[in-house]
C-alpha cells in the first residue's frame, strides 16, 4: 500500500485453523458468541449482537431490554469468501464508514481473514479523529473471534 492508502485503511489479519465455510459462517451466524460485549453501545452484558446475512440486512445489537441499537447495513453478500457493510459507530448512519471483511483459504482448513476498514472517501476528516480507535478496537474484538474459533465449542 502507498502511504495515502496506509492512512485511509485500518488493515488487520487473522489466521485460524478451519476450512474457509466455518469461518465466515462462525464470524456470520455467530457472532453473538464471540462479539465482546463491551464493544456494544449498551454494554448490555445480555445484549445479542446479530448480523441479517444477506444484502439490505442489518448489523445491530438487540439489549436485554429489546432495545435495537443499529450498527451498519450489509451491501455486499458473497460467502463464503467475503462481505462487506457500512459502519455507523463512530460516525453515525448519515456518515458510515466501510468494513470488508474477505476469507482467503489458505489450506483445506486454514483460513486468512482480512478487515479492511475504510473512511476518509466517506466521513472525511472525523476519520482522522476515530482511526485509531477503530484500529484499537480490532485489536480487541480478533483476539475473540480467534478464540472461538479455535474452540471445540465452535460448530
Amino acid at each position: 500500500m502507498n502511504e495515502q492508502s496506509m492512512t485511509s485503511v485500518v488493515a488487520k489479519s487473522v489466521t485460524i485453523e478451519r476450512p474457509i465455510e466455518d469461518a465466515f459462517r462462525i464470524w456470520t451466524e455467530e457472532i453473538n458468541r464471540w462479539w465482546p460485549r463491551s464493544h456494544s453501545l449498551s454494554r448490555d452484558p445480555q445484549t445479542q449482537v446479530i448480523i441479517e446475512c444477506s444484502v439490505g440486512g442489518r448489523f445491530y445489537e438487540r439489549t436485554s431490554e429489546g432495545i435495537e441499537h443499529d450498527w451498519g447495513k450489509v451491501f455486499i453478500w458473497e460467502p463464503p469468501t467475503h462481505f462487506a457493510y457500512h459502519w455507523y459507530l463512530g460516525s453515525g448512519l448519515q456518515l458510515p464508514t466501510r468494513v470488508d471483511v474477505n476469507f482467503v483459504a489458505m489450506s483445506e482448513n486454514r483460513t486468512r481473514v482480512d478487515i479492511l476498514h475504510r473512511g476518509p472517501e466517506l466521513i472525511g476528516e472525523l476519520w482522522s479523529t476515530n482511526k485509531g480507535r477503530y484500529s484499537m478496537s480490532w485489536d480487541s474484538v480478533l483476539p475473540e473471534f480467534v478464540q472461538l474459533c479455535q474452540s471445540s465449542s465452535a460448530a
